[in-house]
Order: structure tokens, then sequence, then C-alpha cells
């Protein structure tokens, strides 16, 4: 998957959830690279197709578009999302996926990039750094769901012909995170002045990663000529608690106060630090925007737009 041809080789990419968090980041980036992106989601916007995915016959119907490509972030996005609708769950991150890859095989892609979670690790102990090849043990839906969809990806890849990498990634932050963020909570009180609030987690270690480094990684996980594998973590590069995080806000924002439980969230699995260094190594992956970086710049966004709240 080479960027650097000519206008008229320029491959189309096929991008699912574009309107989306991950999704949006990877069609603007798939575009500056020089690829021509076929943007969709469940609805249609001004620079985005309307595809449901879940519908057979709506990914058909694109098998002659001309797609060489399908980078697929759509997705029941977390495991806080239709946790008590596990059939959705699966109509979605699985009945989706697999019609995405019957498209891919009557399109004759050459390569899927495959939006996969560190959710798929269930509970890890020890201290790391973990790597990739550990036995998956996921302990939610949404987790099982994508590793269900790892390998169904991998499958089809093998049988029918086409590269495929699924990127396992971390807990993603980014200005345009609509579903819930504990990070994102904390600097929206911080900025109305408010004290930041949170019933669990203030000693849970988290791998949060920054929408823009994902992104990233999507265009490299494209462009790469032979891969070693077909699986990637992808995290910012950093573990730290939610006590930290909330103390580096407080000095960002000085004045800031907040209220964290103690109790371990319930939601979240317990993971070490996560090795990324077959990215590093296989892609070129280095994440770019640290923790303060994020932070700094997820405020800046705050004060410019409002809190998730206001925005429309």
């Amino acid at each position: 998957m080479n960027a650097t041809k000519s206008d008229l080789e320029r491959p189309t990419i096929l991008v699912t959830g574009a309107q989306g968090l991950i999704g949006k980041a990877a069609a603007r980036d798939l575009r500056g690279a020089g690829f021509r992106v076929l943007a969709t989601d469940r609805l249609a916007s001004a620079d985005c197709q309307a595809l449901d995915f879940t519908n057979s016959e709506a990914t058909d119907a694109l098998a002659d578009s001309g797609i060489e490509a399908i980078v697929h972030c759509g997705a029941i996005s977390g495991p806080a999302d239709a946790r008590n609708n596990p059939q959705l769950i699966a109509a979605v991150n699985v009945g989706g996926t697999m019609n995405l890859l019957e498209l891919g095989r009557k399109a004759g892609i050459r390569r899927i990039i495959y939006c996969s979670s560190t959710s798929v690790y269930g509970d890890l102990a020890g201290d790391g750094p973990v790597v990739e090849d550990v036995l998956l043990r996921p302990k939610s839906l949404y987790g099982a769901s994508k590793a269900a969809g790892e390998l169904l990806v991998a499958g089809y890849g093998q049988q029918f012909g086409f590269s495929s990498i699924a990127l396992r990634i971390s807990t993603v932050y980014g200005p345009d995170r609509r579903h819930f963020c504990a990070v994102r909570n904390l600097v929206d009180a911080a900025v109305q002045g408010r004290r930041g609030i949170l019933e669990h987690g203030l000693h849970d270690f988290r791998q949060y990663v920054h929408v823009d480094d994902v992104a990233a990684a999507i265009v490299l996980a494209l462009e790469a000529d032979r891969p070693k594998r077909s699986t990637y973590t992808i995290t910012g590069g950093e573990r730290r608690d939610l006590g930290s995080m909330a103390g580096l806000i407080s000095r960002l924002i000085p004045g800031f106060e907040y209220l964290i439980g103690a109790s371990p969230d319930p939601g979240e699995d317990r993971h070490p630090t996560f090795s990324i260094a077959a990215a590093a190594n296989d892609l070129g992956f280095v994440p770019r925007i640290s923790m303060e970086q994020g932070i700094a710049a997820l405020i800046a966004h705050v004060r410019a737009h409002g809190p998730i709240s206001e925005q429309a």
C-alpha cells in the first residue's frame, strides 16, 4: 500500500465509522497521506456517505466502487455501550465485520485494517510488558466481540488472499470523543470551575492514547510493505493511575479539586504495561503526544468549544 503514487493511481480506502472519534481522524490523516477516502458512517454528513454495514445488501453495493482497502473503525465502541444488548453488539461488531469482509472479498481488496481493542486481553496478571501473543481472555461482551472480529479478519485474509492487520487500541481520548471518558469528564469539570467527581478508579492504572496517535498508526499499518504480524497493540506509551492524571489537570488548571472513589472501577480491565515494540519495529509507530500535551490540548479545546454537554 504505497501512498506516493500519482493521483490517478492512488488507492481508494473505505473508512467505516468516519464520524466517530477514530474514524474521523483516520479519514483526515489518510487524505493527508494522499489516499482517496470513501468515508462512511451510519448517518450521512457533508463529507460522509451513509452506510449501515449490518446490512449486507448495502455493503455489497460498494463492491464495484474501486476500493482497494478497508479501514474498519465503526463499531459498538466500548464495554459500557449496549452492555445489556448482546444481540446488538454481535450484530454490529461481528455480523457487520463479516459483511465488510464479504465486501472485501468481492471487491478484491489488498488489505483490511481492523480497529480492535486491548479489551480482548481481559484481566492480566504480572508486571509486563505484555506482548501480543498472550492468550486472550476477554471479560466483557465488547471484548469478546472484538476478539471474534480479529479471528474473522485473519481467517478471511488467509483464505481469500488479502493482508489483514488488527490494531489492539487502548483507551482513546481526544476532543471529539462523545462517549464517557474519565479524563474528559475531569477536564470538563476543571474548565467549568467545578469539582471533578468520579465514583471509582483513583488507583486504577490506564494506558491512554491520543486519537491523533491512533490515526497515525492506522496510516502506518495501511502503508506497511510486509508486516510481520497480523495484530499490534497501540498505546500512548504511558501507564498512569487516574489520580495522577487528575493531579496533572490540577497543575494545568490551578485550583481544580477532584474527588475520585478509591474502589476499582468494575468496568475496567486490569492490565500491566503493554509492549508497543512490535508496532515500533514493524510499522514505525512511535506515540507523539504525551499525556501532558494531550490534556493541555484538550483543555484548550474545551475552553474554545465548551464541555460535551454544551456542544451540538
